[in-house]
């Protein structure tokens, strides 16, 4: 019996908050209601310019990752060129020993620059 009253309770409680929070908001917002029309027309605008940018935005946003998306497509696949022909230099000096073909050695950073003796004592503390 206590819980079908507290539910009543509760069911006339939100009643006269719903009620009341409605006429505090009408209240607020002025007595002939233009004020409120104002606001909504006001937030249409600021609506309608905020899609607007929005999808300008995406649109953007879109182009600029298919771009990278590309780009990175095409390094990809450079850099498996390169692979490839390696390979196939390996493989025509295998079935062509008279006529070996060298790549040239590829430069090292470490054939020009040597750190001193302090920068090793440095980098051996990491």
């Amino acid at each position: 019996m206590a819980s079908v009253a507290i539910m009543i309770g509760g069911a006339i409680l939100n009643a006269v908050a719903f009620t009341g929070g409605n006429y505090l908001a009408k209240y607020l917002s002025g007595v002939d209601g233009k004020a409120a029309l104002g606001e909504k027309t006001r937030h249409g605008k600021a609506l309608e310019a905020y899609q607007v940018t929005m999808a300008k935005y995406t649109r953007h946003r879109t182009k600029l990752l298919d771009w990278i998306k590309t780009n990175w497509d095409i390094k990809e696949q450079a850099k498996q060129n390169f692979t490839n022909t390696d390979y196939a230099f390996k493989l025509y000096n295998q079935s062509h020993p008279e006529y070996k073909l060298t790549m040239p050695k590829e430069p090292k950073f470490s054939d020009y620059y040597q750190p001193s003796d302090r920068q090793k004592l440095f980098l051996s503390y990491k």
